[in-house]
């Protein structure tokens, strides 16, 4: 006698009913898609009790024929695919039929429905009495109501978190599918309070401003990028904008809502030289890809998707969002893993801060002679830098220091016989627009403070210079190759030395330039003008080179950039040692001229700002 039991339809649907409707959540998620496959202009939802005591999803959609309402209940019937070769391109949300079977076996469900083409809607209810089907009048499109969620499954109530929860994970469904669809508009009740509405305009970020509120939509910036055929659209928050979690990390793949780890890592690897450790950057990311390229059959609730080759899919996200970091535009028909030299520097106007009364000077040099309030430029060339080299900005390399002095200061006309500011810095307007900012000092060998008109700015000198080395290293902007009078010889191993060598093209990119000596040896012969003279080269190449063994099977641009962090650390000013006064102040000036520098490498922050307001309250005035 066998002992296998073949079980009846009702427990059949109930078992599987736990991979696709594990919460009220999943109920809800999954008929939110049919409503959009169905072409809803307008969607309103209504939740109580957490939904596993009352879902209601009306929408305006083309609604069910008559007959097809009683086969809506039936497990794997669709109207989505018809056969096999069907699931190479599923452009619909669902497609498995099994969202109304499964719910419908877990609760007491009723659908109201009528088609575009029908005069008189129909009724079904479903429960443990069976099905009953009427007709009823109703308008076109279809209404869902789904009570007492999991009521004849105990085991699955006993695992629902308690209502406030699960009303949570409600409102994060229907929020993902208001940002999916901006063109839709959505309506979400709960617990008779309205808590939020959309209006279907197609404006994505209204739509995360009505969702998500104020606090978020005001860190986003903006990601637009096609590479290979893959394009990345959305928003990401502002380094200012980093949460303690990444449960703002929201990623659609052709429209649909997933969880990527692909694409999680991309984002996190572009934002590595940004965020502290523990802090996680929040995103808006939607994937356009060729339907053949994926696969999203892999999991019950379709929360999962497969990529054919997650390569392009990685290198798309991490450089869409890097180039929106660093406003920095890679041509899109270049590959990720060949990273294209990026767009030379225009000539920008020479700044010029607020006229303040005549000072005595604090340092006397001759020449020049450096002021507090006017910030300035130390030579190519800077002996308390380690001898690094501080190359001048477009249309700068061919006048002195005593020319830029005389152009700082706008109490005195420049000789007729030299050419015009007009001339030289064609961008003459924006040197009024300009911030006022004074160099105050510094304090404990360590730190730059800096006046501004509504705040005083605590700068740490080490993590600012680290980040802006890094910026010229890795942009590899102006790249000036300097060559070594004794070239430096490195032993390292094996991989180590087979990293170098067959990426040695790359790195001359970069301004570095090796060559093989012997079988353990690698001669540097030139390294980029930046790091000329710093103390310790060798060490750091060596570490360079360390690290480029490493980081897995990203590309080498990537593990390039990654070891890039390292090399700008050891080379930065360190902090306990003093500088000369026009060093601190090169440091300071770069720093007001880009705003994206607030973060060193490592995701340090650079500066910390105490506003007047807040001195003013502190002291009573």
């Amino acid at each position: 006698m066998g002992i296998i039991n073949i079980l009846d339809a009702q427990t059949a649907n109930m078992i599987a009913a736990g991979e696709v409707v594990d919460r009220p959540a999943g109920a809800l998620k999954e008929l939110l898609e049919n409503a959009l496959d169905a072409g809803a202009t307008r969607i309103s939802v209504e939740i109580k009790g957490g939904g596993r005591a009352f879902l209601r999803i009306a929408d305006n959609g083309k609604g069910f024929y008559r007959d097809d309402i009683p086969k809506a209940l039936l497990r794997h019937a669709t109207s989505k695919i018809k056969d096999g070769k069907d699931l190479n391109e599923i452009i619909t949300f669902g497609f498995r039929g099994e969202a109304l079977a499964a719910i419908s076996s877990v609760s007491r469900m009723e659908i109201i429905s009528r088609h575009r083409e029908e005069a008189v809607g129909t009724r079904l209810t479903s429960d443990e009495n069976g099905v009953v089907m009427v007709d009823t009048g109703c308008p076109e499109g279809t209404t869902v109501i789904v009570k007492d969620l999991f009521y004849n499954t105990p085991a699955r109530q006993k695992f629902l978190k308690r209502d406030a929860t699960e009303s949570s994970a409600c409102v994060s469904a229907v929020a993902a599918a208001a940002v999916s669809h901006p063109e839709v508009s959505f309506t979400l009740t709960v617990e008779g309070e309205k808590r939020f509405f959309t209006t279907g305009d197609g404006k994505l970020l209204q739509v995360l401003y009505a969702v998500y509120g104020k606090p978020f939509a005001s860190t986003l910036q903006p990601v637009d990028y096609t590479l290979d055929g893959v394009s990345v659209k959305g928003y990401i928050t502002s380094p200012d904008g980093a949460r303690g979690s990444r449960s703002m990390q929201l990623f659609f793949v052709n429209g649909r809502p997933i969880r990527s780890k692909t694409m999680m890592a991309a984002l996190e690897e572009a934002f590595r030289s940004y965020l502290p450790h523990g802090k996680y950057p929040g995103c808006v990311l939607f994937l356009e890809i060729p339907y053949g390229m994926t696969d999203v059959n892999v999991h019950p609730a379709k929360l999962e998707i497969r990529f054919a080759d997650e390569r392009p899919v990685f290198s798309a996200v991490y450089h869409g969002v890097k180039n929106t970091l660093g406003a920095k535009d890679l041509p899109p028909e270049e590959t990720a893993f060949e990273q294209p030299s990026l767009l030379e520097n225009l000539p920008k106007a020479e700044f010029r801060p607020k006229e303040e009364p005549k000072q005595e000077p604090i340092l006397e040099t001759k020449p020049p002679v450096w002021e507090p309030s006017r910030p300035m430029r130390p030579p190519t060339s800077c002996p308390a830098f380690g001898g690094a080299e501080f190359s001048p900005r477009i249309g700068e390399e061919d006048l002195s220091g005593e020319t830029l002095l005389k152009f700082a200061q706008p109490e005195e006309e420049p000789p007729s016989t030299e050419a015009s500011p007009a001339e030289v810095f064609p961008v003459q307007t924006a040197i009024e627009e300009k911030p006022y900012y004074r160099l105050v000092g510094e304090v404990y060998n360590a730190f730059l403070v800096v006046e501004t008109e509504k705040e005083v700015l605590f700068i740490d000198k080490h993590a600012a210079h680290e980040r802006i080395l890094y910026e010229k290293l890795a942009s590899r902007k102006e790249v000036h190759s300097q060559q070594l009078l004794a070239p430096i010889a490195i032993t390292l191993q094996g991989e180590e030395i087979a990293v170098l060598l067959d990426n040695a093209s790359h790195l001359e990119e970069y301004g570095f330039a090796v060559e093989a000596f012997g079988s353990d040896t690698v001669l540097v012969r030139a390294v980029p003008g930046s790091l000329a003279g710093t103390r310790d080269l060798k060490g750091i190449l060596e570490g360079f080179a360390s690290d480029l063994a490493r980081g897995g099977k990203v590309s080498f641009a990537e593990k390039c950039d990654r070891a890039l962090f390292t090399v700008a650390c050891k080379a930065a000013l360190k902090a306990g040692i003093p500088n000369a006064p026009e060093h601190n102040a090169w440091v300071v000036e770069r720093l007001m001229e880009d705003a994206s520098l607030r973060f060193c490498p490592h995701g340090r922050p650079v500066i910390h700002p105490i506003s007047r307001r807040e001195m003013e309250k502190f002291f009573d005035r």
